[in-house]
């Protein structure tokens, strides 16, 4: 029971304090209006959630892998924050395609309303990240792991890294210029498209010292 409850109040938490954040940072020192809170403002706090969600999904194992005594009884959250994270993901595309327009995302359109090169490219990212994670999120559903080959279930799981980069070009492509632009963040407050840049160049540089360290001792 515990367990369970560790699965929901954890993300949760996560959702309530990404969202605080956006609030602080877009409508308290951004000024940018109350009445976007329901739908703009959250947006950016679920799609923060998810990316920190399906991130600690990937981080359990390096991290069991270095201190097991911590955190091994711990990597049963893993398929937990991954659905969950996905669940959040889905949803932000899907809020997104409601608000998706020059008024909401001026810098993703041209002059005459048409998408511009960075609106398609970050589009084309978060849409691909979306479907990759969908067929990650049905192959963990029991049925569906049973009647896969262990190598094959492994090999789809392992995909979620591929949707994880997209999501990192995603949001580069979205906010990179806003990144370095420090007298323009709000209070000194970084975008959430750069905290969540970092929450995924975090989690791929643990699998990438793991994957070394697992071929030293191959070796």
């Amino acid at each position: 029971m515990q367990n369970n409850k560790n699965a929901l109040y954890i993300p949760l938490v996560t959702l309530l304090i990404t969202f605080g954040y956006a609030v602080i940072r877009y409508n308290v020192f951004k000024n940018v209006p109350l009445g976007d809170i329901p739908l703009f403002i959250f947006n950016k706090s679920i799609s923060f959630t998810a990316v920190i969600l399906i991130g600690s999904s990937f981080f359990l194992g390096p991290l069991a892998h270095f201190w097991p005594s911590q955190f091994v009884r711990q990597l049963y959250l893993r398929k937990h924050f991954g659905l969950i994270g996905f669940s959040m993901a889905a949803l932000h595309g899907l809020i997104s395609l409601l608000l998706f327009s020059p008024t909401y995302y001026p810098n993703f359109f041209e002059a005459g309303g048409k998408l511009n090169l960075i609106g398609e490219f970050s589009m084309l990212f978060g849409a691909v990240a979306i479907l990759i994670f969908s067929a990650v999120a049905i192959t963990s559903i029991p049925s569906v792991e049973k009647s896969m080959a262990p190598v094959q279930w492994l090999f789809a799981q392992r995909l979620g890294y591929i949707a994880f980069i997209l999501v990192l070009l995603h949001v580069s492509v979205m906010g990179w210029r806003g990144w370095f632009r420090f007298a323009s963040w709000p209070a000194n407050l970084p975008p959430i498209t750069l905290l969540s840049a970092l929450v995924i160049i975090l989690v791929l540089i643990m699998r990438v010292i793991l994957i070394g360290l697992s071929r030293e001792k191959g070796s």
